[in-house]
């Protein structure tokens, strides 16, 4: 399986970890239909692995994962100038 940079603009091809960072992403979704009474409801959480490319990431975050796709926002200024500083692997959704 191929992955690519998140960034619909920037799609470049994932060939090592070294660059970049990789988020694990849930998206929620309804399915109705499995139980007996039609106004029930069961939630399946789908949850991916999206990554962003050296580049992307030190502009972009992943902000939401939907059924269109992924959604950036902006880094904020601090984090833009830190990027060059040792990463925090605690940070949630944050894998590396």
């Amino acid at each position: 399986m191929n992955m690519t940079c998140a960034n619909n603009d920037c799609r470049v091809e994932l060939k090592y970890l070294r660059g970049g960072r990789l988020f694990l992403m849930e998206r929620q979704q309804s399915l109705q239909g499995f139980a007996a009474t039609p106004k029930s409801e069961c939630t399946v959480t789908m949850r991916r692995y999206l990554w962003l490319c050296e580049s992307c990431s030190q502009i972009y975050t992943i902000r939401r994962w939907t059924e269109n796709g992924t959604e950036l926002t902006p880094r904020s200024k601090r984090a833009q100038s830190t990027a060059s500083l040792p990463r925090d692997w605690n940070l949630p959704g944050l894998v590396g």
